[in-house]
């Protein structure tokens, strides 16, 4: 399916920028800074623009992004609305290992169609869950401050979904690596193993620097965690801080690098080669 060719554009700033970082890198594994987005590169009709705060990367290597009941595609070419507007707000989406785009709306499950209308798969326990994809599996947890306890679901094909556990607080982000879900609540990460049900605590920070994203390097097994104004990366029991040059937002790994989303200031960079420079 291709994006409407309607929707806005970004100045031809983007393409030049990322030409010139491309052309100006000496090595293939040289550790780098991309500017993918920022203020100064969004059409007048985008500014005051609120995205929200997930991001994924497509099947065609676009990064996507979510407003209100819209999808957007950024490329190099600019920022395109793909499919059609859903019927809701679109509480977070995500692309599952063969290439769908899903989306929580309201308490709904859907998938976009092959016409890019959202149609309905299963029915969700609560309203607005957070959203991620497995290897095989989808999993879905509460994440909005409005219920005494806060669930975690894996949704198999078919349409069932499975409790797996109870947290007292709500789960911000969510990422698998290996045979277990690593998932953030409040300023602490922990482990969860589906096959023996064993959750452990894996990384900690003071309390009142709440985790807002991970997600992992799942070939060097590195877990990246962000709050709202630094990174970390966790590979097996060491734990270091990586940056606060960029201040924190949404992170998603992807290719050799690590992408960084700060909604508030509509900036994106991806740090090329980020494990060249981290020393566990």
């Amino acid at each position: 399916m291709k994006p409407s060719k309607s929707i806005f554009s970004i100045t031809l700033a983007l393409f030049c920028l990322l030409f010139v970082q491309t052309a100006f890198s000496q090595e293939k594994n040289e550790h780098r800074y991309e500017m993918m987005l920022n203020e100064n590169m969004l059409a007048d009709s985008l500014k005051n623009v609120s995205f929200g705060y997930t991001l994924d990367v497509s099947p065609n290597q676009l990064i996507t992004l979510a407003e209100g009941n819209k999808i957007f595609l950024l490329g190099w070419g600019g920022i395109a609305q793909l499919g059609e507007n859903a019927d809701s707000t679109i509480a977070s989406f995500a692309y599952t290992s063969d290439g769908l785009l899903m989306a929580v709306l309201k308490n709904r499950l859907c998938y976009m169609d092959t016409i890019g209308v959202f149609s309905p798969i299963a029915q969700l326990p609560t309203s607005y869950m957070g959203l991620a994809p497995g290897k095989n599996v989808i999993y879905l947890f509460d994440r909005v401050r409005t219920y005494s306890t806060y669930r975690l679901f894996v949704l198999a094909k078919g349409g069932k979904y499975k409790q797996l556990l109870i947290t007292p607080e709500p789960i911000t982000s969510l990422t698998e690596m290996g045979d277990s879900v690593y998932f953030a609540v409040g300023s602490a990460v922990f482990s969860f193993s589906p096959d023996d049900l064993k959750l452990n605590l894996v990384a900690g920070l003071q309390k009142d620097n709440a985790i807002v994203s991970i997600t992992a390097d799942t070939v060097r097994n590195i877990l990246y965690l962000s709050t709202s104004d630094a990174i970390y990366a966790k590979q097996g029991n060491s734990m270091v801080y990586v940056t606060g040059d960029f201040g924190g937002g949404i992170v998603k790994y992807f290719g050799n690098g690590l992408i960084l989303f700060n909604p508030e200031t509509h900036n994106i960079i991806r740090i090329v080669n980020i494990d060249k420079s981290i020393e566990f």
